[in-house]
């Protein structure tokens, strides 16, 4: 989930601007890496597998912890708390959450208040009981996790979160942490599915409820990007993307929020239903413009775990299908990032998760590659990502 370039939060060390993280980002192909799934749009390369195997996760990318250079990707859920450093290909153990939990959501924003640099949240889940609402942000200069004020509506799980410009008049400031849908167990029946959507501002430290999705969804991608301008929106806008509900098990229909008009609109349906998937925002490929929603696996209507990845890009208000992943995943963890070994290259990472129906999770991590036309080197990378 990534952070708005419409950020006026304090300065620091995580202010830098999304779009200028993602902006001209690009790879070459990678087409003499052997076992990889390569096409014009970009290759899959499988990465050093995370050390802890786990399920129902949640993964951001950020600053790497202090004493570590470049940017990272975190991975949240259960009783670890891990991050993957593309430029020596290697895993970290970090401080474990507060209160270790599955099926959280997370983000990348400024740490609250005065404090310096990014923080990656991580708002609800599940712990052996009811739906959680606890909300906890790490430092990744104080390698240390802060509780929140708890999220003011109760418990979710299986919610997503993502990162933009706060909505006006509500008495938030600045950059924003939205988490929209998700379950509360401690409801009845149906009503257990949220449409619900709250944000987090760091600046003040606050929550306010903003408009509710049209559909309420759970198992759901979450993700910032621009915002699609066939709908009439500009400037950033949160993406919510597929689902799970209540006697459907996966669902094709996305709507996007726009801060600017506090309002959902309906976008298009992505092309495959699923549930339990993650979403990420990089880079378009070849032929696509500005950034793009990236969708990564998932779980199907007949419930069957899945390989497929599809990209949103909000220029032409449209999905494309992209390389499957090498290995099914659903409830992973998803993130983009620096390319392993290559700073100036972005990936899109598929991260842990279960890869078939049954209740085993994996340490399986895999980058997608992105293609782009200006960065070719005649059909091979110099330094191949290792790990």
């Amino acid at each position: 989930m990534q952070r708005s370039d419409e950020d006026d939060s304090p300065p620091g060390r995580g202010r830098r601007l999304v779009w200028r993280r993602l902006a001209v980002l690009v790879v070459a192909p990678l087409l003499a890496l052997a076992g990889a799934s390569a096409t014009a749009q970009g290759i899959w390369v499988t990465v050093a597998p995370m050390p802890t195997p786990r399920a129902g996760l949640a993964g951001a990318a950020a600053e790497c912890p202090d004493g570590l250079y470049g940017t990272c990707v975190y991975v949240a859920g259960g009783a670890k708390f891990e991050a993957y450093r593309p430029a020596s290909t290697t895993w970290s153990t970090l401080p474990p959450l507060k209160t270790p939990r599955d099926s959280v959501a997370s983000a990348t924003a400024p740490c609250p208040g005065d404090g310096h640099g990014d923080c990656v949240y991580a708002f609800g889940g599940v712990s052996g009981g009811p739906s959680l609402a606890t909300a906890e942000a790490y430092g990744t200069q104080t390698n240390t996790w802060l509780t929140l004020p708890p999220m003011p509506a109760g418990g979710r799980q299986s919610a997503a979160a993502a990162t933009a410009p706060c909505a006006e008049g509500l008495g938030l400031r600045g950059t924003c942490v939205y988490v929209f849908g998700g379950r509360n167990t401690a409801l009845p029946g149906p009503s257990q599915i949220l449409n619900l959507v709250e944000a987090y501002s760091p600046a003040t430290n606050t929550w306010a409820t903003v408009t509710p999705m049209q559909t309420s969804r759970v198992g759901h991608g979450g993700a910032a990007a621009p915002c699609p301008a066939g709908l009439g929106l500009r400037g950033t806008c949160v993406y919510a993307v597929a689902s799970g509900a209540f006697g459907v098990n996966a669902s094709q229909s996305v709507e996007v929020y726009s801060p600017l008009l506090n309002q959902w609109m309906d976008a298009p349906d992505i092309p495959t239903g699923r549930n339990f998937l993650a979403a990420a925002t990089a880079p378009c490929p070849e032929g696509m413009t500005d950034g793009c929603v990236y969708a990564l696996g998932g779980r199907s209507e007949t419930g069957a775990t899945l390989t497929t990845v599809e990209a949103y890009s909000p220029v032409t208000n449209a999905w494309t299908t992209m390389p499957p992943m090498p290995t099914p995943h659903r409830s992973l963890a998803g993130a983009a990032a620096p390319c392993p070994r290559h700073r100036e290259n972005r990936c899109v990472y598929a991260i842990g998760g279960l890869v078939d129906s049954g209740p085993n999770p994996t340490d399986t991590a895999e980058a997608f590659a992105i293609e782009r036309a200006e960065r070719r080197t005649g059909g091979a990378l110099t330094h191949p990502p290792q790990g």
